[in-house]
């Protein structure tokens, strides 16, 4: 949730946000409007409250009858003003869940993902004397990949890993959450469910469709996490931290579920857009300041990177324009991986720095010189199943084997996946 006093004070700039972010500004003007009667209400209740005190402070020994009947009289209108000040400050705030975070001043203006921004890219695509396959091809004919088996049991989008292949993609997990422990990081498995005040406190989904936009259990309600972020960055709701703990950095391994709604027909073959995949992630707290921040999310960037590079890959680094950013986010940058076997960069990863956004729902703060601030939240991929399907796809030879990536060979225990004789 933005700082309403930003909204107040700088109507234009927020409008131009929403403007760049593709979203309706007539929401503006009706904020303004919720929000000077809110203060309208408050002053009047705050009157009444002063006036309760003067009262209280006249008193010396038995109130009069008069005195009396004005206390009761002053209790029952703030009884009746604070219940109304009460609604018109939910709807003061439902209205305000529907502002996204403002893009950094250098986030490229478009309208959805294709007009992303390539900022850069690293490493040699392999190159092939034969015509690379894709990785479903590889998979089945290695034994390591089912999704027919899985549509029989769970439906479409779904997946079997199999033999080397799960023990391949469980390396691929455990060679990046134990880098990362390596350089500091706090490890973490999070709960696979979390309430649905929990998910709306994450700022992704409004109150009014959280159900319906993730996989659920309403009678109990639990929602399933489409990432580790939305149970690990709400692990310190309602703290103040104290300032020498920042930064505080996690990462994390879950589960990950995803209804995919609206992405009907695209990436149908394979396991690249799936209802489930595992994944390793960053999520990260540092003061609120934005060239912290910002150089936080830079940082957290380049181990994505380098987790690429030790694998052999090459990739893009994209700039996320202001269409593509989730509500949340500050900036983006996601991190494609090239496909041969697709012959095109694919999405395995992002990065995101969404300010004080969430931690103003979270009520996550830090205590700086005696004052409490909201922290910053800054939530980055390390790893997800994509990037196992890009390994089968750019270390495949011609005989349909698979070379491992070296930096795995310690978790794997084998160097080649080949053909069953």
């Amino acid at each position: 949730m933005i700082d309403i006093n930003l909204l107040r004070q700088q109507p234009d700039l927020v409008k131009k946000a929403l403007i760049n972010r593709q979203k309706d500004v007539s929401i503006l003007e009706k904020i303004l409007d919720q929000d000077k009667r809110y203060r309208e209400l408050l002053g009047e209740v705050e009157k009444i409250r002063a006036a309760q005190n003067q009262i209280s402070k006249s008193f010396s020994g038995k109130p009069s009858d008069e005195q009396i009947s004005t206390g009761k009289e002053l209790k029952t209108q703030l009884k009746d003003l604070e219940e109304k000040l009460n609604i018109v400050e939910t709807d003061l705030n439902i209205l305000l869940e529907e502002v996204p975070n403002l893009p950094a001043d250098d986030v490229p203006v478009g309208k959805d993902d294709s007009e992303n921004v390539v900022w850069k890219t690293v490493g040699e695509k392999p190159v092939f004397d034969f015509t690379p396959k894709h990785h479903l091809d590889l998979g089945e004919a290695l034994d390591i990949l089912d999704v027919k088996k899985a549509a029989e049991v769970s439906g479409s989008r779904f997946g079997y890993f199999k033999g080397q292949g799960a023990v391949l993609e469980m390396s691929l997990m455990f060679y990046a959450f134990k880098k990362l422990t390596a350089m500091g990081f706090i490890g973490m498995i999070p709960p696979a469910m979390i309430k649905s005040k929990t998910e709306w406190q994450c700022g992704y989904a409004s109150n009014k469709n959280l159900f319906g936009a993730y996989y659920s259990i309403p009678e109990d309600d639990l929602i399933f996490i489409s990432s580790s972020e939305h149970a690990v960055v709400p692990y310190h709701q309602n703290e103040i931290l104290n300032l020498n703990v920042l930064p505080l950095r996690y990462v994390n391994y879950s589960p990950c579920f995803r209804r995919e709604a609206g992405t009907y027909g695209k990436d149908m073959k394979g396991m690249l857009r799936v209802h489930f995949f595992n994944k390793v992630e960053m999520n990260v707290f540092t003061l609120p300041d934005l060239k912290v921040s910002d150089a936080m999310c830079l940082e957290m960037l380049s181990i994505e990177e380098e987790i690429l590079k030790d694998l052999g890959l090459s990739y893009q680094v994209m700039r996320n324009c202001t269409g593509d950013l989730p509500q949340p986010n500050r900036r983006m940058y996601d991190l494609n991986t090239w496909f041969p076997g697709l012959d095109e960069y694919k999405e395995t990863g992002s990065c995101s720095n969404c300010t004080d956004y969430q931690a103003r729902r979270l009520n996550t703060k830090v205590k700086i010189d005696g004052q409490n601030s909201f922290v910053h939240i800054l939530n980055s991929t390390v790893v997800t199943d994509r990037v196992l399907l890009a390994i089968l796809e750019n270390f495949q030879t011609k005989d349909g084997s698979i070379n491992i990536p070296e930096v795995l060979w310690p978790f794997t225990g084998f160097k080649v996946i080949s053909p069953k004789s």
